[in-house]
């Protein structure tokens, strides 16, 4: 059943307009009579039937009660800029792969520092491509793509951490701690919440793998290859997927 993500649900009546119309219409090939599942951004799930199309809206009535959507464990992707548009893929694959909030950072070896009407437009961009994956992939729910900040602003508003978060960085000086041993002691442990911190090309300086950890990151290994910040932020939540599937 095709699915998309609306501002609103709730009604028995649905009109629906916009980008989200022409990509039911043209892309979808939607027809009168289909019926599809629709998202909200409060978390509630309804199945509509098209019963109408004309130029511009395409109107739905519910034919199913409101469903409340669980996220059964919370995770957090924040992630220091990377060059050029590779921050698009990241935000592509880690929507597919559950991530529930995405944080864009600047650390201080970011090379991409986007300002003004740069940062709005990007801002937008992002949004619609995590909409559009979310659709593709059939998730329940369309994560939150925040606004640019510093890392350290960032790591301040995220402590103290609560008991029920695990909070990990990768950092190529890590030789010991591993992903697995990591998500493994925190799977018996019960928790709902991992954070999950991808550095930039370069790395974090060692000023912030200090603030990191005063913050409550655990630094862990990928390996002995130096991953690009892209391919590492998907090999984390692959492995988190893997782990809590």
């Amino acid at each position: 059943m095709k699915r998309i993500f609306l501002k609103d649900v709730s009604g028995a009546f649905v009109t629906i307009g916009g980008d989200d119309a022409n990509h039911l219409a043209r892309s979808l090939r939607a027809r009168r009579g289909d019926k599809i599942t629709a998202v909200d951004g409060a978390g509630n799930c309804a199945v509509l039937e098209l019963i109408d199309f004309d130029r511009e809206t395409i109107k739905a009535r519910r034919v199913s009660e409101l469903q409340q959507v669980v996220v059964k464990r919370k995770i957090i992707l924040a992630d220091c800029l990377p060059k050029q548009n590779r921050f698009d893929n990241i935000i592509e694959k880690a929507t597919e792969l559950g991530v529930e909030k995405i944080e864009p950072l600047i650390s201080e070896r970011t090379i991409a520092r986007p300002g003004g009407t740069r940062t709005q437009s990007k801002l937008e961009r992002w949004q619609r491509i995590a909409k559009e994956s979310a659709e593709q992939c059939a998730r329940d729910t369309n994560p939150e793509i925040e606004n640019i900040r510093e890392l350290a602003d960032w790591l301040k508003e995220i402590s103290p951490l609560n008991e029920d978060t695990l909070f990990l960085f990768c950092w190529e000086s890590e030789q010991d701690t591993t992903v697995r041993e990591v998500l493994s002691d925190y799977k018996n442990s019960g928790g709902e919440k991992i954070i999950v911190l991808i550095g930039p090309e370069g790395g974090f300086s060692e000023r912030e793998v200090r603030e990191i950890k005063a913050a409550g990151g655990v630094s862990v290994t990928l390996g002995n290859r130096i991953l690009k910040t892209d391919t590492a932020a998907i090999s984390v939540l692959a492995m988190i997927n893997y782990e809590f599937m």
